[in-house]
């Protein structure tokens, strides 16, 4: 989704999942002009009115007229995370709910128990 800012027209890109059905608040990374938006499935219902205080949610990334990128604390939201505890480090998940093996941490020789890896690795074919 997309809002140009009426004052500034600078470009800005509202994540579609936290503004699929909104109503609210939004800023203007460009010219921090504050827009009261309402938008259903993705679509937006009304054009963007002027508001005052601060705003709900911030759009996700910016650009300028020349295209050039504006980002940065108070202008666009940080990037989301799936999970706080699975940043740049290996989830130790076994098996599955079907108790098959998954990856996700360095198999063994004995977890290849029938399987095509065992196979290669012995040099069975």
């Amino acid at each position: 989704m997309l809002l140009i800012c009426p004052k500034c027209e600078t470009k800005n890109f509202l994540d579609p999942y936290p503004f699929w059905n909104f109503k609210g608040t939004t800023k203007c990374a460009g010219c921090n002009a504050i827009w009261r938006i309402q938008t259903s499935s993705g679509v937006s219902l009304a054009k963007p009115e002027e508001a005052s205080g601060t705003a709900d949610l911030l759009p996700g990334f910016a650009e300028r007229q020349d295209y050039s990128a504006i980002s940065g604390p108070g202008l666009t939201r940080p990037a989301p995370r799936a999970r706080k505890d699975a940043v740049c480090k290996p989830i130790p998940i076994k098996r599955n709910v079907r108790g098959k093996i998954i990856a996700g941490y360095p198999l063994k020789k004995e977890d290849l128990v029938g399987s095509k890896a065992k196979f290669m690795v012995a040099g069975a074919s």
